[in-house]
C-alpha cells in the first residue's frame, strides 16, 4: 500500500506546461490592469494639480486686486477687456500720503501687471500673473497665460453700468490657461466702501 501511494504521488507531482502558461497569462492580465490603473491615477493627479495651480494663482490675483479696490478713494476704468487690453486705475489715501496704482492686462503679452505709481519710495511695477515658477527659465514658455481679463463697473443691482467713475461695484473676470491647454474662468465682484 505504501508503494502504491508513492507511485501515485510521483505521477501527480509538479505542474504541466499548460498550467504554467495559463498562470502566466492570468498574472500578465492582472499586472497590466494594475499598471493601467496606476497610469490613470498619475494622469488624473497631474490634471488636478494643474487645475489647482490655475485656481490658486487666479484666486490670489483676485484677492490682491480686491484689497486695492476696497481701500481706493477713487476708481476709474480706462478701458474694458475683451479687445486688446484692460486697465483699472486706483487712487488711494493712506497714512503715508496715498498715491496711484493700476492693474493692466495686455492681450499681446498674456500678462496681468500691477503698477504702484506712487512718487515716493514705494513705487513698484510687478507681474501679477503668471506668478514666478522655479522651473520656468527665461527662454521657456510660461506655464500659465492670462487669456483675457475684464474690469466691468456695476450698479447696485449688478447690471453693467455705463459710468466709468463714481461706481461702487467692480466685476473682475479672468480667463487662465496652462501649458497643457486647460482653461479656467474665474470672476469676483468687489465693492468700494464709499461711492463718490
Amino acid at each position: 500500500m505504501i508503494e502504491d501511494l508513492k507511485i501515485r504521488l510521483s505521477k501527480n507531482s509538479g505542474l504541466t506546461l499548460v498550467e504554467i502558461v495559463v498562470a502566466m497569462a492570468i498574472s500578465a492580465i492582472v499586472f497590466i490592469g494594475m499598471l493601467a490603473t496606476y497610469a490613470e491615477g498619475v494622469r488624473y493627479t497631474r490634471q488636478n494639480s494643474s487645475m489647482m495651480t490655475l485656481y490658486n494663482e487666479g484666486k490670489a490675483a483676485l484677492e490682491i486686486m480686491g484689497g486695492w479696490i476696497r481701500q481706493a478713494a477713487r476708481i476709474r476704468i480706462s478701458s474694458y477687456g475683451g479687445v486688446s487690453n484692460a486697465r483699472l486705475e486706483l487712487n488711494y489715501n493712506d497714512p503715508w500720503g496715498g498715491g496711484d496704482a493700476e492693474f493692466y492686462f495686455s492681450e499681446a503679452s498674456n500678462i496681468l501687471k500691477w503698477n504702484d505709481r506712487t512718487k515716493r519710495s514705494r513705487r513698484l511695477n510687478m507681474t501679477l500673473l503668471p506668478m514666478l515658477d522655479v522651473d520656468t527659465g527665461p527662454y521657456k514658455e510660461p506655464y500659465l497665460k492670462v487669456k483675457d481679463c475684464r474690469f466691468t463697473p456695476l450698479d447696485h443691482l449688478g447690471i453693467p453700468s455705463p459710468y466709468l467713475e463714481g461706481y461702487s461695484l467692480i466685476k473682475i473676470e479672468l480667463v487662465l490657461e496652462d501649458s497643457r491647454g486647460d482653461t479656467l474662468y474665474l470672476y469676483s465682484v468687489h465693492s468700494k466702501r464709499n461711492k463718490l
